[in-house]
């Protein structure tokens, strides 16, 4: 460290959310409230069904609470940095130009006239920083808190503004291109949906003038049991007590926060193939549609991009039949989820199980039908694929640049 480093505090200010009353939340669809789950880990704030509000009214709170486009808010409670995703110090910057209102535990970095917004942000993505963050928190072995003075009082060297602008401009163009391919992604998962409901839920499907209707559906489709047409499978998780399980893994390894509607090319953990042999997690095929059973994301869908293996939370589906449905099966299982989450969530039971799950019944096409509408699926999803593929490789070239532009090593 330089020995002109300053401490944080002369450069910004960080400050703890609004403490709103339990009664003051609710589900509607007034002012979203930015609690500590909706800080992402360098993405935009996330706006789910989990989010609560608040009536507008509390718009007359100070605005120091008010969140903007452009600001830059942190995670002052979180856990440890062997979980980046909810780690303490995570931050991220509200990419949108909606209003949303700050909640208490969540931060919010205000920079003072002397430095470079952008600059402030990209200096809290420093693992150097995260770390010291981290190392400040305080709590027991699962969930820690660290207090906007704690963050104040970590040093960094700021450059002059000038320098602070060069550096903040080359790290946004990546963090633009990354924005533009997740909004030409959320573009295509829309058609996608829409292709879905239009050939199965309004039954415009291909030549559908000429088909006569029997109860309500097409004449020749079925409602079956999942389980008379797909097989399932869940993995398992290998005991952390033998290291020579996790050690320079390569098989990748899917946990169910992992599982948010999507293709997931990478994970977080990768076990090794003793890691498999000693436990029930086992190798699933590339393309396979995969389930959370229970937690945070239950119900949740993804696709698996390679070969990989899960653990127990996870439900895989495979086909019992020679036509490859996996297209259709993710959004049929998309279309049921509210009902998916009502009998995951009865009184005695507070997860799905497979058996629950081939229990359930599943509108089944012609066979031709459900060909032609995952040919029509499949270049839309290379095409999302290959996005996320270029975003991974923009975020590691950004992440490896990020602490050379900051230390000075490469001049800009």
């Amino acid at each position: 460290m330089s020995d002109m480093a300053e401490k944080l505090k002369e450069y910004c200010t960080v400050i703890s959310g609004y403490a709103f009353k339990s009664k003051d939340l609710s589900e509607g669809t007034d002012i979203p409230v930015i609690k500590i789950g909706n800080i992402s880990n360098g993405k935009n704030v996330v706006i789910d069904d989990s989010t609560q509000y608040v009536n507008e009214e509390f718009l007359s709170v100070d605005e120091k609470y008010h969140i903007k486009n452009g600001d830059i808010l942190i995670s002052l409670t979180g856990s440890h940095m062997n979980q980046p995703n909810s780690m303490v110090g995570r931050c991220c910057r509200n990419l949108d130009d909606t209003i949303y209102l700050l909640n208490q535990r969540a931060g919010k970095i205000i920079p003072n006239k002397s430095v470079d917004k952008d600059f402030l942000y990209y200096v809290f993505r420093l693992p150097s920083i995260q770390y010291a963050i981290a190392n400040r928190a305080y709590g027991g072995a699962n969930q820690v808190n660290v207090s906007p003075k704690d963050v104040m009082g970590i040093k960094f060297d700021i450059p002059d503004i000038t320098i602070q602008k060069k550096i903040a401009d080359v790290l946004n163009a990546y963090d633009s291109l990354i924005q533009n391919n997740n909004k030409r992604i959320h573009l295509l998962e829309q058609m996608a949906e829409n292709l879905y409901k239009e050939w199965f839920v309004r039954f415009r499907f291909p030549e559908y003038e000429d088909v006569e209707f029997e109860d309500g559906m097409p004449k020749g489709w079925v409602r079956e049991k999942i389980g008379i047409h797909y097989n399932t499978c869940s993995g398992g998780t290998p005991s952390r007590t033998h290291e020579e399980y996790y050690a320079d893994g390569t098989i990748p390894w899917v946990k169910t926060g992992e599982i948010k509607d999507n293709i997931i090319i990478h994970t977080d953990e990768c076990i090794t193939e003793e890691g498999i042999k000693g436990s029930s997690a086992k190798l699933l095929p590339q393309g396979a549609v995969v389930m959370a059973m229970y937690g945070v994301n239950i119900g949740m869908l993804a696709y698996l991009d390679s070969e990989m293996t899960c653990n127990q939370a996870c439900c895989v589906f495979s086909d019992k039949n020679e036509i490859i449905s996996r297209h259709y099966l993710f959004h049929y299982l998309y279309s049921i989820r509210d009902y998916l989450l009502l009998i995951g969530f009865g009184a005695a039971q507070q997860n799905l199980s497979q058996d629950l799950i081939k229990k359930v019944k599943i509108v089944i096409p012609s066979t031709e039908l459900i060909k032609k509408f995952d040919e029509q699926k499949e270049p839309l999803y290379q095409t999302i694929r290959a996005l996320m593929m270029q975003n991974d490789k923009l975020i590691k070239q950004r992440d490896m640049l990020l602490p050379r532009l900051m230390s000075g090593k490469l001049e800009v």
